[in-house]
C-alpha cells in the first residue's frame, strides 16, 4: 500500500494528535500514531490511556490498511522537510516515509495492540466558541493545582447551563472563574477536565466545537478531529459557596503599575516565603517587603474606599494573579485580614473574570 499527501496537512494532523502522546510511554504502542486508511480518509489515533486523540484528511485510496508509527519521530522528520507531498508506505508490518528520493522506514507494531478510541452517546452536547473556551482556560488555567492529592483540585472545571458558560480553576489558594454568555443551551455540563487536553484545542483553527459528556467520559468534536477523554472524579468543591457577594473595601488601580510594583518586590523577599504586606488607608497604599537580602517599599498609586487595612499575600501568587488580568484597570475587594480578597478587572463587559486570593499571616 502506498498513497500520495500533503505534506504540510499531515504534518499539521499529526502535530495535533501527537498531543496525546506521552512523554515517557509506559508501553510501547502509546509512542505510537495509528495510522488506519479507510472510506478514502486516512485517520490518526494517538492515546495516552487517559485520553485519545482522533483526525483525518482526505487522500486517494482504494484500500483499507491500519499500521503504526513512532508519532514524534514522523513529526521531527515532517517539520524540517521542505517539499509539497510526501508518500507513505505499508507493506509487511514495516512503514516508511519518501520523498524524492529519500525514504525513512519504521517497523510497525501491530495495529491491534493500539487501545481504541471510546465512543459514547453523545446525546448530551453543546456548542461554543472555540475561543471563548481557550481564553478562559488561559485566564484561570493557572490557578489550578498540579500535584494535590484532591485530584479535582489539578483539573479545571467546564460548566455549561442555560446562557453561560463557566471555566473554573483553584488550588485551594487561589481561585479563578471565568464567566462568558453563550447561545441557549440545550444540554447541562459539568466537567473536571485535565489541563492537558487543552493543548489539542489550542492546535486546532476551528471556530466552534462541540462539547458532550456521558458516564464518566467527556468529547471535544471539531469538523475533522475528535478528543475523548475521562473525566476528573469529583465532586468539585462548592466554589460558589466562597465567592462574597458584597463589596467590601475597594481599591482601584492600574494594572501596568501593580504588575510592575510587584515584580520589583520579589526580588527582596524570601523566595521559601514570598510574604508582601500591604497597607491601606486614606494616606495611601503601601507595598512592603522584608528578607535577609533587603527591604522594599513600595507606593502604590490607586483609588482606595474602606477602612484601614493590613493584609499579607504571597508575592508570586498575587503577581501572577494581577498580570492575567485583562484591560488597563483591576480592581481589589477586602473583606478584612483574614478573609480572602476578590480581584477582578474593571471592564467586565466582554465577559466575567474574577480571583479569589486567600491572605496569608504576617506574624
Amino acid at each position: 500500500m502506498e498513497i500520495t499527501v500533503d505534506k504540510e496537512s499531515l504534518r499539521k494532523l499529526i502535530q495535533q494528535v501527537s498531543t496525546a502522546i506521552p512523554s515517557s510511554a509506559t508501553l510501547p504502542i502509546l509512542s505510537n500514531i495509528l495510522f488506519e486508511i479507510k472510506d478514502s480518509k486516512l485517520f490518526l489515533y494517538a492515546s495516552n490511556m487517559d485520553f485519545s486523540i482522533r483526525g483525518y484528511i482526505p487522500v486517494e485510496s482504494v484500500e483499507n490498511v491500519a499500521f503504526t508509527v513512532p508519532g514524534k519521530s514522523i513529526l521531527r522528520i515532517l517539520s524540517t522537510l521542505d517539499v509539497p507531498v510526501v508518500k507513505i508506505a505499508y507493506v509487511d508490518r514495516v512503514s516508511s516515509i519518501k520523498w524524492g528520493k529519500s525514504e525513512y522506514t519504521f517497523p510497525s507494531l501491530p495495529p491491534e495492540e493500539f487501545p481504541r478510541m471510546k465512543e459514547f452517546s453523545e446525546q448530551k452536547s453543546v456548542t461554543v466558541s472555540t475561543d471563548a473556551l481557550l481564553n478562559g482556560y488561559s485566564l484561570v488555567g493557572f490557578c489550578a493545582a498540579k500535584n494535590d492529592p484532591r485530584p479535582f483540585l489539578n483539573g479545571i472545571l467546564i460548566e455549561v447551563d442555560l446562557d453561560e458558560m463557566r471555566v473554573v480553576a483553584s488550588d485551594a489558594h487561589k481561585l479563578g472563574l471565568y464567566i462568558k454568555k453563550i447561545g441557549p443551551a440545550d444540554s447541562k455540563i459539568e466537567a473536571i477536565l485535565s489541563k492537558d487536553v487543552f493543548d489539542f484545542i489550542e492546535s486546532t483553527d476551528e471556530d466552534e466545537v462541540i462539547l458532550s459528556q456521558d458516564k464518566g467520559l467527556f468529547s471535544f468534536t471539531f469538523k475533522s478531529s475528535k478528543l475523548v477523554t475521562r473525566l476528573i472524579e469529583g465532586p468539585y468543591a462548592p466554589y460558589r459557596d466562597v465567592i462574597p457577594k458584597e463589596e467590601g473595601f475597594v481599591f482601584r488601580t492600574s494594572v501596568k503599575e501593580m504588575e510592575g510594583s510587584l515584580k520589583r518586590i520579589q526580588e527582596v523577599v524570601s523566595s521559601g516565603s514570598p510574604v508582601v504586606e500591604w497597607t491601606l488607608s486614606s494616606a495611601g497604599s503601601y507595598l512592603s517587603g522584608l528578607s535577609e537580602s533587603g527591604k522594599a517599599k513600595e507606593y502604590i498609586m490607586g483609588d482606595y474606599q474602606g477602612e484601614e487595612l493590613r493584609i499579607g499575600f504571597n508575592a508570586k501568587y498575587l503577581h501572577e494573579i494581577v498580570r492575567h488580568i485583562p484591560g488597563d484597570e483591576v480592581v481589589f475587594n477586602f473583606y478584612g485580614p483574614k478573609m480572602a480578597c476578590k480581584i477582578s478587572p474593571a471592564d467586565q463587559s466582554e465577559f466575567k473574570l474574577l480571583y479569589l486570593l486567600m491572605p496569608v499571616s504576617l506574624e
